[in-house]
This record gives structure tokens, sequence and C-alpha cells, in this order.
């Protein structure tokens, strides 16, 4: 399920977004201010911001620029303010869409849904200079040519890959691996990374002593 940040003072405004917009697939959660959104930001995860210019404590598009400096999530602005100056503003600021008030609420869900969308398969979809994965059609190559992973390295791959630049320890790749924890063979792991390593090359992914993997890619 995706989840969705309502950024709105306006409490009738607020309300009705969060019960029109929640679904099967999209939970929503909303807070009136700057201060409580970077308080939920900075404590759950969401997929995606729809947020107004004018609050209380703050300018939604200051806001929003802060964010994409830490957070690069997609932000669709829900707002009165109806000069192309502002709605620049907003798009210069990292904003993926600008919708002025008063609104369609079909035509919004239908932008929120393009926009996850679009985000999901961004999501599936990491290039750097020598590697091209698309772990939606497992599709994977290394300078161009495709090479073949087993479902183990699929997964071991993403992980990596998703937390690129981390360290992850050998106890929680063990669980994202083998579903939390299973008792496996102490080489079970290093036996996973070894592979992937021939598949991807010996520096793909680095380890480092007493912590853990990380995924290096083509910082070789």
């Amino acid at each position: 399920m995706k989840r969705m940040l309502i950024i709105e003072d306006d409490d009738a405004i607020r309300t009705g977004l969060c019960r029109s917009l929640s679904s099967d697939a999209l939970d929503t959660a909303g807070v009136g201010n700057l201060m409580s959104a970077r308080q939920r930001l900075d404590a759950e995860r969401y997929d995606l911001l729809l947020l107004d210019c004018n609050l209380p404590d703050g300018n939604g598009i200051d806001f929003c620029r802060e964010l994409m400096k830490r957070i690069p999530i997609p932000v669709i602005f829900l707002t009165v303010r109806d000069s192309e100056i502002d709605e620049v503003a907003a798009f210069r600021a990292g904003a993926c869409d600008y919708v002025k008030k008063p609104f369609s609420l079909m035509v919004l869900r239908e932008r929120i849904a393009a926009l996850l969308e679009r985000a999901e398969k961004r999501s599936n979809l990491y290039v750097d200079r020598r590697y091209r994965f698309d772990f939606a059609s497992l599709d994977f190559s290394v300078d161009g040519t495709r090479v073949y992973l087993g479902s183990t390295e699929c997964k071991l791959l993403a992980v990596l890959v998703k937390n690129s630049g981390k360290v992850l320890s050998r106890a929680a790749l063990t669980d994202a691996l083998w579903e939390g924890g299973e008792e496996l063979n102490e080489n079970a792991l290093s036996v996973a990374v070894s592979r992937l390593r021939g598949r991807l090359g010996e520096k793909s992914v680095s380890t480092i002593y007493g912590l853990g993997y990380m995924w290096v890619g083509d910082r070789e």
C-alpha cells in the first residue's frame, strides 16, 4: 500500500481529502502545518505529498525546496495561488504537479495515480555508468551485456541497490533474503554475495569488515 501525507491548514479540506482519497491502495494522513509535517516525515515513510503553498508556519514552496535536499519524494501542490510565477517557482523547487483550487476530485485522483505509477516504475530501475537493472522485468546488464541472476541473487541485489551507499549487516540481509530469521547454513549469505560478484564484478559489492556489505556499483 502507498502512503500519502496531506499538508493543508484548512481542517475541512484536509479531512475531506483524507476521506475521499483513501483507498485499498492508498493510505492517507493529514497535518495542518509544516512543523507537524517535518515530524511525520522524520518518523515515517511516505510515497507522496499533497502540499499547500500557504501554511501558518511557512511557505510550502520553500518547504518543498528544503525537502528535496533530504528526501526526494514526489510532491503535488494543491493551492489557491494561480499565478504563473508561483507555479514556476513550485516546479523549480521540485514539485511534480501543480493543482489549483477549486479542483475536480476525480481529476486529482487520476493525477495522484499517474504520479505514483511513474514513481513506481522509476523505483524498479537502476542505472549508472556500468550497470542497468530493471527489477520489474528482471533484465540485468553490465557494460551493455546481459547477465542472468538466480532468484536469491536478484533479491540480494534489490536490497543492496535500494540501500545504495549504506552498509547492511549480515543479519539484515539474511532477514531480507530468507524472510526473517530462518536458521541457515552460516555460509549461505557469503555464497549468495560471491555468486552476485561473480556475475557483476568483484568490486560491485564491498565488504565492510565487521559490519556487513554495501552496494558500490561503478564507484571502483
